[in-house]
Order: structure tokens, then sequence, then C-alpha cells
């Protein structure tokens, strides 16, 4: 008999199952990604109907078994309800949860991606930055702490701060003028650029939504995170076909 416990985290994703029970993704800060059983969630006056929609952050008491857990009690801290007021902010919430929920491990402590996940809802909400934008930090962000950042303080291949107009995504980071024919696919950018990817990458969380650049430069930003999370999965996350369509109507 294993002991009940106690998580805080972030409902991800929400599937059916039998007449009226759910299956739950939720990222924890306690034990990351787990997958929780939420019996009776939709029968009328469940007290876990509330808790067991996506978006919803709170507190989470669990029953472990071999491979997933049972939901037992419940404390609702947010529901970021504005997010289901507009189908656009929705849906590039929805893309966050998908690409946390890919990247993320199993019973592994997920606080710093919980934290990403928090502020990048607050970020969609408030709508300071253009959603693009939002969705680019995002991904620069979620692949540094899954250990794939990038390097743009010197040269991947030489090692000199100087002369650096170029990156390769192959390489991990900013590639030098000089060094440009010893790396795979050498993407230009300005210093603009350099300088929007070294502040993502270099500060808390917290801070991470903190500035906007302009259109061209978000065009660039969003260009290169796409690519280089792409570089990292294989999978085809369902929320870009649906961005794409609101984007892009026929």
């Amino acid at each position: 008999m294993y002991d009940n416990v106690t998580v805080h985290g972030i409902v991800l994703d929400t599937s059916l199952l039998k007449e009226y029970d759910k299956r739950l993704i939720i990222l924890t800060a306690e034990l990351g990604k787990l997958t929780v059983f939420a019996n009776g969630a939709r029968r009328k006056n469940s007290p876990f109907t509330a808790v067991s929609q996506k978006f919803v952050m709170g507190s989470f008491t669990l029953r472990p078994g071999r491979t997933s857990y049972t939901l037992i009690g419940s404390e609702i801290k947010e529901t970021f309800h504005e997010l289901s007021l507009d189908i656009e902010k929705m849906t590039y919430a929805s893309y966050a949860c998908e690409v946390t929920e890919h990247f993320t491990g199993e019973n592994i402590g997920g606080k710093d991606e919980l934290n990403l996940l928090y502020v990048t809802f607050r970020a969609i909400i408030s709508s300071r930055q253009s959603l693009e934008l939002i969705k680019s930090v995002f991904e620069f962000k979620l692949m540094d702490l899954e250990g794939f950042g990038l390097e743009m303080t010197s040269c991947v291949k030489t090692g000199t701060e100087e002369g650096l107009h170029y990156l390769s995504l192959e390489d991990g980071g900013i590639v030098a003028d000089d060094a440009v024919s010893m790396v795979k696919n050498p993407i230009y950018i300005t210093k603009d650029v350099k300088y929007a990817i070294r502040y993502i990458l270099s500060r808390d969380i917290k801070e991470v939504y903190s500035f906007d650049v302009s259109l061209e430069i978000a065009s660039k930003l969003a260009e290169i995170s796409s690519a280089y999370l792409t570089l990292h999965s294989d999978r085809k996350f369902k929320s870009l076909d649906i961005l794409s369509a609101l984007t892009f109507p026929v």
C-alpha cells in the first residue's frame, strides 16, 4: 500500500473515460508529469468536476498506483478562465501545454516548467506582447530548461566573442563569421535578434516576458524557435494545426 501524496500543479490535458470518469495529465512541481484518474468527475455534483478541467492550477491529493494515480482530493488555486473566452488565446495556451507534456518527464521535479507555464498563461491573458512572440519565448525557454539551450556568448567552434552574426541550431549556438564554413545550415541574425535570444535565455522565468520587439524581429525569433524545437522533436503538435487555421483561415 502506497501513502497518499499531495502535489501542486496545472492540468495539461484531459480525456473522457467510461461514462463518468476522466483521465488527467497534470504537471506538478514535486513529481513532474503525472497521469491521474478522476473517477466520477463527470457525475452531477462531483467534487472533481471543476478541478478536472484543462488549465486549472491547484493542489491535488493522490493515491499512487503502479503506473498512475487516483485523485482523492483537490483545491483549486486558479482557473485561468480568461483563456476560454478567446479561441486564439486558448489555442496558444493549449500549444504550451502540449509541448510541455511532450518534453517533461514523469516522477522528476517540474517546478521550473510549472513556473514557465504559469507565466506563459499570464502573458497570453495580458497580451502585452504578440501571441507569436509569447510562443517563441516559451519555446526558447522550455528548450533551455530541458537542456537544449543555445550558446549565445561565444562562437561554438572557435570560442571568439567577436563577429558573431550567425546561428547554427545543429551545433547549438552562435557562430563567428570566420567559422561559418565549419557548421551546418548557418542562419544569419541581426544584433537585435541575438540580444533578444540572449535576454530570453539569461533571465529568470518570472522576468522572461518583460520585453517586446518589433514585428520583424518577432517573426525571425518565431522562425528560429520553431526550427529549434523541431530539431529536438519529431512530434507533430495538434495545436499547431489549429493555430494555422486561425492565422490563415480558408
